[in-house]
């Protein structure tokens, strides 16, 4: 599926705005869907971290190689559970030709906890046998 570039900044993280608290396996689960989708799209992962949001739920950080462009960028955001209205606003941000599009409110001095790192990311092709990760 072919995505109509953007003017706007890429994207080297991808935020995701989830409205609910799960148990610890079910995290583990999440973090390899993320690491499966964006591995589908060409986009490794360098990093996810997370921290509780400010009303319901958390906020996970994922760090991305290459830089994307924004409306792939806000597409798997999308894909990965991202809010809905936050996809629509982030959708007129990039239409609109805003840098900072993919915005989450934080509580200030908020800690965020990494819950997956890769120490290596090979640039060219993106596998396992290209990668050493870690939870």
């Amino acid at each position: 599926m072919q995505i109509e570039e953007s003017e706007v900044e890429p994207a080297d993280e991808l935020k995701i705005d989830k409205d609910c608290f799960v148990e610890k396996a079910w995290t583990r689960h999440y973090v390899w869907l993320v690491k499966t989708v964006c591995r589908r799209f060409g986009v490794a992962i360098s990093s996810i971290r997370r921290c509780a949001s400010e009303s319901k739920g958390e906020h996970y950080y994922i760090g991305i190689k290459p830089r994307i462009d924004a409306n792939q960028a806000n597409l798997l955001q999308y894909l990965l559970g991202d809010d809905c209205k936050r996809v629509d606003f982030n959708r007129a941000r990039i239409e609109s030709g805003l840098n900072g599009w993919s915005k989450m409110f934080e509580k200030p001095h908020v800690r965020l906890t990494t819950i997956y790192r890769c120490l290596r990311i090979k640039h060219s092709v993106i596998s396992r046998r290209h990668h050493r990760c870690q939870r």
